[in-house]
Formats: C-alpha cells, sequence, structure tokens
C-alpha cells in the first residue's frame, strides 16, 4: 500500500497558518448575529440559558483542533495530488467539506432527528470554509 501521500513534506505552514485564521474568521462570520445564529439557535431549540452556561471550552477547543487537522489534511492532499491554483484549492477544498463534513453532518443530524436546514447551514459552513482554505494553501503553494 502506498502512503506517500502521507506527508507533511508539501505542505506551506505559513499558509496553513493563514487559511486556519481564515476558516476561523469565516465561522465566526456564519455563525454571527449577522448571518445565521439566530436561524441555526432557533432550529436547535437551544435556550439563551443553555448557550451562556455552555462551556464553551470544549466548543472551541473541538473547532480549533478539527478546523487544524483538516487544513493540515487538505495542504497534504493538494501536495500529493498536485493541485495548483486558486480554482483547484477551492474546487477539492470544498469537496471535502461537501462530502466528508457535509456527510457527517447529515449522517449525525439525522440519526438525532434535527432540522435538517441545521444540517444545510452546517454542511454549507464546513464547503465554504474548506473551499476558502483551498484558494488560500494554492496561494502559498
Amino acid at each position: 500500500m502506498d502512503f506517500d501521500w502521507l506527508s507533511l513534506g508539501g505542505v506551506n505552514w505559513i499558509g496553513v497558518l493563514v487559511a486556519f485564521l481564515a476558516t476561523f474568521a469565516l465561522g465566526w462570520l456564519w455563525y454571527s448575529e449577522i448571518a445565521f445564529y439566530p436561524v441555526w439557535h432557533r432550529l436547535g431549540k437551544t435556550t439563551d440559558e443553555e448557550m451562556k452556561n455552555a462551556n464553551m471550552g470544549i466548543a472551541f477547543g473541538g473547532t480549533v483542533v478539527f478546523n487544524l487537522l483538516g487544513v493540515i489534511l487538505l495542504a497534504m492532499l493538494m501536495a500529493a495530488l498536485h493541485v495548483t491554483g486558486v480554482g483547484g484549492g477551492a474546487a477539492l477544498g470544498a469537496l471535502l467539506g461537501l462530502v466528508f463534513r457535509g456527510g457527517a453532518h447529515a449522517i449525525h443530524n439525522g440519526f438525532a432527528i434535527r432540522d435538517p436546514r441545521i444540517t444545510l447551514i452546517d454542511a454549507a459552513a464546513d464547503t465554504a470554509g474548506l473551499a476558502l482554505a483551498g484558494a488560500i494553501l494554492a496561494l502559498f503553494a
């Protein structure tokens, strides 16, 4: 079995950092009061009190770790597949975001019997985030 793609050798770490920060900023905007937070919050049927008392360390800790891992994996795959150009990076990022992260939302939210609109909001956020990351990584390639 060939694991040559499983290499950090072609990863531009400055690009990873910039892409990670950009996806984090996009997520902050996406789930802000001016974008999808009001609808997402209402559909999730959480109260303001529950949100206020939530452990944000765990929420943001998981977000940081898995966003960073996603951007690193995207950088590894772009290097291994010789993806070049902003369009190519954005396309690969969007594809991975939609299929893997969006698919995971659909599976888990479906069995948790959550409103499908939550899945659409979350899957679109991940698709847009990894598309942005791919475009940025391509700029640093």
